[in-house]
């Protein structure tokens, strides 16, 4: 999402890719010093240093470039494609047949581990233990992640049902929730549930933004693993 925006607004950037699969280099010290929240992305920009995705792109849109501020609904639209769970897409299906998700007790173990190594971070590692074990059990109850996933199945409708109307998610022309959009397709079709738009005017509106250079240009993928990503 951020890349995309960074693309479209034709501002060259360096990317750093942090591993946050398997070596989890979120929780380096170096990292945590920027981005106390030890999530990705982070934007460095001259002395300043900006996180989360929607503030992240929010801060690009201010730059010069082309105007990616969409009409009244695109602020309405980030917050609605980054509010469902992503981590349910992925680990629904490479659970054990308790329901237990061996890379999620693992991360568990590692955090466990870093806390001990890192007790300055006592916090932040607190809580990201904390959030595992809620999010174990989460996947333990098969009513939850089919609440998870109706709950998204039913955001791609509503994309569905504004790009039949018009271009673009948020308008006549391209804007940052066109970012979103393209970028959560991109992770949707990663985990083949390409059948929740097929034959509506999404279909052809994910197409239309894949053929944009931005597509390629911000590294965006569709097939693969979330390792790719």
């Amino acid at each position: 999402m951020a890349r995309l925006a960074l693309v479209e607004k034709v501002v060259s950037f360096e990317r750093r890719q942090i591993d946050i699969m398997e070596t989890n280099e979120q929780f380096e010290p170096w990292y945590v010093a920027l981005n106390p929240k030890a999530v990705v992305p982070t934007l460095v920009l001259g002395a300043d240093v900006v996180t989360d995705t929607i503030r992240i792109v929010n801060r690009v849109r201010t730059l010069d470039g082309p105007d990616l501020s969409g009409d009244a609904t695109s602020q309405g639209w980030l917050k609605d494609i980054m509010a469902p769970h992503y981590g349910v897409l992925l680990y629904r299906n490479r659970l054990d047949p308790d329901g237990t998700a061996p890379q999620i007790v693992a991360r568990g173990v590692l955090l466990e581990q870093l806390l001990e190594k890192h007790p300055e971070m006592s916090d932040l590692l607190k809580g990201r233990i904390a959030g595992n074990g809620r999010f174990q059990a989460l996947l333990r109850n098969p009513e939850e992640i089919e609440r998870h996933l109706s709950s998204t199945e039913a955001l791609v409708a509503r994309m569905a049902e504004a790009v039949r109307h018009q271009p673009f998610l948020a308008g006549s022309t391209y804007s940052l929730a066109d970012c979103f959009a393209t970028a959560a397709l991109a992770r949707f079709s990663l985990h083949k549930l390409q059948g929740w738009w097929q034959g509506t005017a999404l279909e052809d509106y994910y197409g239309r933004m894949k053929a944009r250079p931005s597509f390629e240009a911000a590294e965006v993928i569709d097939t693969g693993s979330e390792r790719d990503l």
